[in-house]
């Protein structure tokens, strides 16, 4: 097997600000840099020194700047996102913004290379160190719901049963007598709980856990390398690769072409123009890593089949997640790919997983972006593969990324993203998670192995490297 590339090359990030980041402007301010995520400037012949100096001031930015590079600004706008804020502010100029958790973020304006922003611009605040931010649990019980298991053939009547315990039956995991059931309050679900405890029908009563979105991406001002990947121009089947996530947008991405119809989980999808989805991000991140496990040929068979579990909702649920990947294996996904998960597992997840292993799916979860050492589930049960992120050299696990033993692959934790002719940068787990969708994918089918087979030649090629 060729070994496939494992490095992700020196890409830079760039954030908007957050509120805690932001400095208040004063009255006076040409511009006007607020906590809200948007920004208004009257400039007129501002030296860019000068210009950085109040972007410092007012957005807790460490400024370095390429010596000798000189500009003068003249722009006018007013309420638009800090991003495109940027972009106007510094016209033609290049420039990035580098995240830091545990102090401020670093903005490099430069020409040539951002290795040559050297000079510190110097604000004329005096600004707090920040804060590190206080992790939350990406996780919590929603409390007036419970799923529940019905054992084969067990003769209940679910509807019936519903009504007795004062539920509304709001989801159903089709061939899997699986049930989603919401009440009026919690108590109400407590006292149920007490009452299927005691139904000899009843296989399982678990918890609905409410999931988090992956965070939004930001442009930043470099460009992406080529996909080089084109779809056959055979009318055949191919793999299918499974991506359980937010929403994949068609219209502005590179990935079109490669996508089969989108299956909605959670209603219409949340689609804007002006923000790459997550979902569009780790479509292009599993094309990517196809397109570096194929040989000499540039053209594909290979699918994506969206499922999309968050539509409008600022969150989804574990129920919702568990439904998209039956969705997915229905529809005759071969792999499928997770970028989402939880210290405790579930059982739902767990049961639904195992099914679509027997029926020979290659499951790919991300490891967690916490280097905890910590099982995060479900890519530590034992059906999935769990992947890890290198950093951008390749040659190390991420700082962020976690590398508990349960962690089988480590893949390039950083990804470009091309849409409406903006080039977006990220990092974590979920992009290595799907890269490596793209390469299992890639080396079955171009060595004709069978999907599950891969998992051992993955895990021997992209084993994480020691410490």
């Amino acid at each position: 097997m060729k070994r496939v590339a494992t490095t992700a090359g020196c890409f830079l990030a760039l954030m908007t600000l957050s509120a805690e980041d932001a400095g208040k402007p004063a009255p006076g301010d040409a511009i006007q840099w607020r906590a809200n995520g948007t920004a208004t400037a009257n400039l007129e012949q501002w030296p860019l020194e000068k210009m950085l100096q109040s972007l410092s001031d007012q957005g807790g930015w460490e400024v370095f700047v390429e010596p000798e590079l000189q500009l003068r600004v003249t722009t006018r706008f007013k309420n638009l996102s800090h991003s495109e804020a940027l972009r106007r502010l510094l016209s033609d100029v290049n420039y990035v913004i580098l995240p830091n958790p545990e102090s401020r973020s670093k903005l490099l304006v430069y020409k040539t290379s951002s290795a040559s922003a050297v000079v510190r611009i110097v604000p004329t605040k005096r600004l707090a160190k920040r804060k590190p931010e206080k992790k939350e649990k990406p996780t919590s019980k929603i409390p007036n719901e419970l799923i529940v298991t019905l054992k084969p053939g067990s003769g209940i009547d679910i509807e019936e049963l519903a009504r007795q315990l004062g539920a509304e039956i709001v989801g159903e995991i089709e061939g899997l007598d699986i049930y989603r059931l919401r009440f009026e309050n919690q108590q109400l679900a407590e006292k149920a709980r007490t009452l299927l405890e005691q139904n000899d029908g009843v296989a399982s009563i678990d918890n609905n856990i409410g999931i988090t979105p992956p965070g939004t991406l930001s442009p930043v001002g470099l460009s992406a390398p080529p996909l080089n990947l084109r779809p056959s121009a055979a009318d055949e089947d191919g793999i299918v690769i499974g991506l359980i996530d937010s929403s994949v947008q068609r219209e502005g991405s590179r990935v079109g072409d490669f996508l089969l119809p989108e299956i909605s989980m959670a209603g219409e999808a949340a689609n804007q123009p002006n923000q790459l989805n997550h979902g569009t991000s780790m479509a292009e991140t599993i094309l990517r890593g196809l397109s570096a496990s194929l040989e000499e040929t540039r053209e594909t068979s290979i699918k994506i089949l969206p499922v999309d579990v968050y539509g409008q909702s600022e969150n989804t649920s574990t129920f919702a997640v568990a439904q998209g990947v039956q969705a997915a294996i229905e529809a005759g996904a071969d792999i499928i790919s997770l970028s989402l998960g939880s210290d405790e597992q579930n059982p739902l997840m767990r049961s639904v997983i195992q099914a679509g292993t027997r029926e020979g799916v290659l499951f790919l979860a991300a490891a967690g972006n916490e280097p905890t050492g910590r099982p995060v589930f479900p890519a530590a049960q034992p059906e999935v593969v769990g992947v890890t992120a290198l950093n951008l050299s390749g040659r190390d696990v991420a700082n962020y990324a976690n590398t508990g033993a349960f962690v089988e692959v480590a893949a390039p934790g950083a990804g470009m993203t091309v849409f409406n002719n903006q080039t977006y940068f990220g990092t974590g787990t979920s992009f290595s998670t799907a890269y490596v969708a793209g390469v299992a994918a890639g080396i079955s089918s171009t060595e004709g192995i069978p999907v599950p087979e891969v998992r051992s030649l993955i895990a021997a090629e992209m084993k994480p490297p020691g410490p």
